[in-house]
């Protein structure tokens, strides 16, 4: 008789021979019938065998399916092109100290601000899948696996938390780990992504996520300025393709002045609204500080924390502006002014900082074409990073005062069409940077000329006068020197009520320059 699988090992086969005395067609034909059966039997023992392979004596039952998350270019009105994302191979085992069983995951991996297409894989292969079973899963053979106990997050109901009347500055970094019981708006929602947000104003969000069990695994990390903040909203959106929008399925708030009064780093379970919870790890940061960490300690910057004339004078382009103001504005006019959001949304951290080294090491040599850089948001962050670190702000107490002065004489005359002030009131806007060095006036002409154009496209990009003085005000008036004892520190009393209106008054003072602007 042919030969047949053993049902006792998974390779090679063995000789059954028949006894003389079967000769019944009816007993072969009882043997015949369970011999259909043996290759069922077989492939139930290698799903075992399988198992029992993964490093342990005693493999862990099967779980139900979660499979790898595999994102993809979604061109979503809201978002602009910001969030292409390119997901890399890492995996996290999950497991509650408590329960019987872990979950594994399978997932792209090196994730940041943005989720940008310029990030390229670390490690792993890009494309290996677990098929999900009713039921079941794989549980991934990989070595190095990162395991990571949920019983460490600590839960956070924000209905719990008293009255939050303080604010807080810094740079806060947010990692997220995942997300639990999700509940989309319809049951055939399967692509998600994550919106934060700080105290209502929308700065960065994932990349589109497929969901397919009741945990998505995540991991993106974002590093977010805050500025006199108070809350951090986490809001969960499922994208819907017919009829093509986005759709909220639940969001959960952190206050953040009471969260890091004492310690700046916490794990977090965060409970969202109607169900579910995500979990994240949020740390607040000196502000700016190290922030070209895996440069040669021992060289000295020439473009970021230089001043501006001495950049200009080393450059030695022919410019009265640094190289960098004038490639980022140039590339950013070229393929940003429609972009949703731009300079309120924050590109991918790892990528900012590789940029930031290209301009230390060589201004003239940087090239931002599209093909290099296709996240805009990175442009925007890194130019907005310049003007933060300059040792003096381009607005100086001079400046600063002399339009405050014009402030009172010729207030803004805002109407439901826009500014209605008398043209000569530009000319004279104009003439008040007259009391700066020839290439800090430059540089701020060039900047508010900029400014000036990505606010003609507002119906678009939805970027105001207003809006880009709320992005530019601290960024460019003397806030990084009068809040160097504030970063890091939650404000009370007399001193959170004065930084928030020196805020205020920053913002004013950009918005008037703006609106002026001929």
């Amino acid at each position: 008789s042919p030969p047949s699988p053993s049902p006792l090992k998974k390779s090679g086969s063995i000789n059954w021979p028949f006894p003389d005395r079967i000769k019944s067609p009816r007993t072969v034909r009882k043997l015949s019938m369970k011999m259909k059966k043996l290759p069922e039997l077989s492939r139930k023992l290698s799903v075992k065998g399988t198992a029992s392979h993964t490093g342990s004596d005693n493999p862990p039952p099967l779980l139900k399916g979660s499979c790898r998350d595999t994102s993809h270019t979604v061109a979503l009105p809201s978002s602009g092109r910001y969030h292409l994302d390119s997901s890399v191979s890492s995996q996290h085992t999950y497991k509650k100290k408590s329960s019987r069983s872990s979950k594994s995951f399978n997932k792209g991996g090196y994730l940041s601000d943005g989720d940008s297409p310029e990030l390229i894989t670390k490690s792993g292969k890009h494309g290996h899948e677990t098929k999900c079973g009713k039921g079941k899963e794989s549980l991934p053979s990989n070595s190095g696996k990162t395991e990571i106990d949920i019983d460490a997050f600590r839960h956070y109901n924000f209905s719990d938390q008293p009255k939050c009347s303080q604010y807080i500055s810094g740079l806060m970094s947010i990692h997220f780990y995942g997300a639990e019981d999700l509940k989309p708006p319809r049951i055939d929602s399967k692509d998600v992504f994550c919106a934060i947000q700080v105290d209502s104003v929308n700065k960065a969000r994932t990349a589109l996520l497929t969901c397919r069990t009741t945990f998505l695994d995540m991991d993106h990390t974002f590093n977010i300025e805050i500025e006199n903040a108070q809350h951090l909203k986490l809001v969960v959106f499922s994208w819907e393709p017919t009829p093509r929008k986005n759709r909220v399925c639940c969001h959960g708030t952190v206050a953040l002045p009471t969260l890091f009064r004492v310690t700046k780093t916490h794990q977090l379970a965060v409970k969202l609204e109607p169900r579910g919870l995500i979990y994240v790890k949020l740390s607040l940061m000196e502000q700016w500080e190290n922030s070209l960490d895996g440069l040669d300690a021992d060289r000295e910057p020439v473009m970021f924390g230089v001043d501006a004339r001495k950049v200009v004078e080393k450059e030695n382009a022919g410019l009265m502006v640094p190289l960098l103001m004038q490639k980022c504005i140039l590339e950013i006019e070229k393929r940003g002014c429609q972009v949703v959001g731009l300079y309120r949304l924050c590109g991918s951290a790892a990528v900012k900082k590789e940029l930031r080294e290209a301009f230390e090491r060589d201004s003239k040599a940087v090239t931002l074409c599209e093909s290099q850089y296709p996240d805009i948001n990175v442009i925007t962050g890194v130019l907005k990073d310049y003007l933060r670190e300059l040792p003096s702000p381009l607005i100086t107490k001079q400046l600063y005062e002399a339009v405050l002065d014009a402030m009172v004489k010729n207030p803004l005359k805002m109407t439901a069409s826009g500014c209605e002030n008398d043209p000569s009131n530009s000319e004279h806007t104009a003439a008040l940077l007259d009391c700066l060095p020839d290439v800090e006036k430059a540089t701020l002409k060039m900047l508010l000329d900029h400014l000036k154009l990505v606010a003609s496209y507002h119906e678009v990009n939805k970027m105001t006068c207003q809006n880009l003085a709320v992005c530019f005000g601290p960024v460019l008036l003397s806030q990084r020197q009068e809040t160097t004892n504030h970063n890091n520190r939650v404000f009370t009393d007399s001193e959170e009520l004065a930084s928030a209106l020196d805020f205020k008054k920053h913002i004013e003072v950009l918005h008037y320059l703006l609106q002026l602007w001929p």
